[in-house]
């Protein structure tokens, strides 16, 4: 009996010519191909993955009122999607111009047409999932198209060698989104005849060549192979993320516009879930996680896979709304786990339960761009642990878990208002006069609070009060010294290596009740150095505020001054370099200091006078 031929997955320049052929309809009229056989319209060309497209949703969206709508589609095999839409009274189906921006709320089912029509051959197939970016979000996206009864695939027999009309079902779950045309919320895959993905044999034979899974100390994990694929375990030990295993969605109001990268923080969008003193992990009924798979994947280029939504074994409910992996990714999967169950789910570290199945398919080409590669735009590479969306400036886990030991504290902080009241400008160095120097100091030792550095070193509305002493030798000049790099910290790293003219810190519970007193004597004579000879008492004359680099600007300073007769000997190993430099030299060499010590160099003068 002759073997009838295998299927196969699209890869990157396939899909090209599907494009170039008008079986995937773009608006770009534009199709050239530069020498590398990319196409020259650099936008189209990232849409173009390795083993995926990426369509793009019109300047319109439907909202459909009803939650019965939340199953819409054609119910009748040759329908459009568009007479199935007219159906519906003009009431619950009112159209909105997204050209300027649009926000998906949370509780409601939109309706939003694609920019690509797809045509499918005989054997042809095509399936979607939300891209990674968007899954990591939570929402339900789904694709309809004419004359097809299911979600997500549209098979060649629903009908043959005509245009489709692509639609997408949207219902933000988690968080609310700000979308704009051009956005590409799904990616689809292609696929061309019978027996597309491996059996269980060639699974286990691919491992022998590749280890497509890997434990995170490089060994191999010995695999389980089942009629659903490659077994897949969560990671529920932390090992990488500071002992965090999960992300839990929080309840923000704020919408996430999709437009964005690397913008929005992510601690005001997710809460850390860690082990419980039980040695538990509790995940709650309605809520969403992101989870990180137990080991890695290593996809090789002749192969893609998906991971499967839904999994009969483990737990109930969504697994990966982004299921899609490219031939070259190498990573942790990031599972989207929204619990279904009503009272939650309690996970135990050591359970051995398979957490859902990946399912390989084979390609009949190398694709000519592979994930990873800077074509390819590739945002989540080797990733590790519950990475959140490229929307997100990275999330601390270090931060999260309460990890870094110069944080570890309580520092006094006040109203960032009421300290910028006592200055004219906004930023830069100011001078005090000595009745509101008095009033300035009364302020913040009675009406001052504290807070840990963990909370308040992002929050811009309290400032992080900082008494800052220069201390100016005879003949014009002025102590300076650099911090070396031996003890890095979180908090100081960015001081270390680089030159400073003042001493200072953060004023603790211990300082009370005089606080900014007892900081400068502790910060200066007790700890830093150690004074040898005649020396003034500290001055308070000024206060300074910075807002580059970032870091600055939840720090308030206060500027105080001493005149030495004598010399200086460090107490700090880390305090290098040290010595009396003039203030001609210090102007000169002004772009090796630190941000506050370059503010103050240029009024050296006028301090040494008061």
């Amino acid at each position: 009996m002759k073997r009838r031929e295998e299927g196969y997955c699209l890869v990157s320049q396939q899909i090209r010519d599907k494009i170039r052929k008008g079986d995937i309809k773009v608006n770009q009229s534009n199709l050239l191909l530069n020498a590398d056989g990319f196409f020259e319209d650099l936008n189209l060309e990232s849409r173009v993955q390795p083993s995926s497209f990426e369509p793009t949703i019109g300047d319109e969206v439907r909202i459909l009122d009803k939650e019965e709508q939340s199953i819409f589609g054609p119910s009748k095999p040759d329908e459009e999607v568009r007479r199935a839409l007219l159906r519906l009274p003009k009431r619950q189906r009112p159209k909105i111009n997204i050209s300027g921006g649009f926000e998906l709320k949370r509780g409601f089912t939109y309706l939003v047409p694609l920019e690509e029509k797809i045509t499918l051959h005989y054997g042809e197939r095509v399936k979607s999932s939300p891209k990674s970016s968007t899954g990591r979000l939570f929402p339900l996206v789904r694709m309809v198209s004419d004359s097809n009864l299911d979600f997500d695939e549209i098979h060649y027999q629903c009908k043959t060698d005509e245009p489709l009309q692509t639609w997408l079902l949207v219902q933000p779950t988690a968080f609310n989104k700000i979308v704009h045309p051009g956005l590409s919320l799904n990616q689809l895959r292609f696929f061309n005849g019978l027996d597309v993905s491996l059996s269980q044999k060639e699974i286990l034979e691919e491992f022998k060549k590749n280890p497509l899974l890997c434990l995170k100390k490089d060994k191999k994990e010995a695999p389980i192979v089942t009629d659903d694929g490659l077994q897949i375990k969560l990671d529920l030990s932390g090992e990488h993320t500071s002992g965090i295993v999960a992300l839990r969605a929080r309840q923000n109001p704020m919408p996430i516009d999709l437009s964005k990268t690397n913008f929005y923080n992510a601690e005001e969008f997710f809460e850390p879930v860690k082990i419980n003193r039980n040695g538990k992990i509790k995940l709650y009924g309605g809520e969403s996680y992101l989870i990180a798979s137990k080991g890695k994947l290593n996809i090789p280029p002749h192969l893609s896979c998906e991971l499967r939504r839904h999994y009969g074994s483990g737990m109930r409910g969504k697994r990966h709304e982004a299921g899609f992996v490219d031939p070259g990714f190498k990573g942790d999967l990031v599972f989207e786990v929204c619990i279904n169950e009503t009272g939650g789910i309690t996970l135990d570290p050591n359970d051995e339960r398979q957490a859902s199945a990946l399912e390989f398919f084979r390609t009949n080409q190398i694709p000519d761009k592979l994930y990873g590669e800077k074509k390819t735009q590739s945002h989540y590479q080797g990733q590790l642990g519950p990475r959140v969306s490229k929307h997100f400036k990275k999330f601390d886990f270090k931060i999260a878990a309460r990890d870094y030991r110069k944080l570890d504290r309580e520092v006094l902080v006040h109203d960032a208002k009421i300290l910028n009241g006592f200055r004219k400008t906004r930023e830069g160095f100011e001078l005090l006069g000595v009745g509101t120097a008095k009033k300035l100091k009364k302020e913040i030792n009675n009406k001052g609070f504290f807070q840990s550095r963990y909370d308040c070193e992002t929050d811009e509305e309290i400032l992080q009060v900082i008494p800052y002493v220069l201390l100016f030798g005879q003949d014009k000049e002025i102590f300076a010294y650099v911090r070396a790099a031996n003890i890095r910290d979180f908090g100081e790293e960015r001081l270390f290596g680089q030159h400073s003219i003042g001493f200072g810190g953060h004023i603790s519970k211990e300082d009370g009740p005089k606080y900014i007193e007892k900081c400068v004597k502790r910060e200066v004579m007790e700890e830093e150095i150690k004074i040898k000879g005649e020396y003034s008492p500290p001055k308070l004359i000024g206060t300074l505020m910075s807002y580059n680099p970032p870091v600055d600007r939840v720090h308030f300073g206060l500027i105080y001054t001493m005149h030495i007769r004598g010399t200086v000997e460090a107490k700090e190993t880390s305090i290098t370099a040290i010595g009396m430099q003039s203030f001609d030299e210090m102007t000169q060499n002004s772009d090796r200091f630190e941000s506050w010590s370059k503010i103050l160099i240029p009024h050296l003068s006028d301090f040494y006078k008061k």
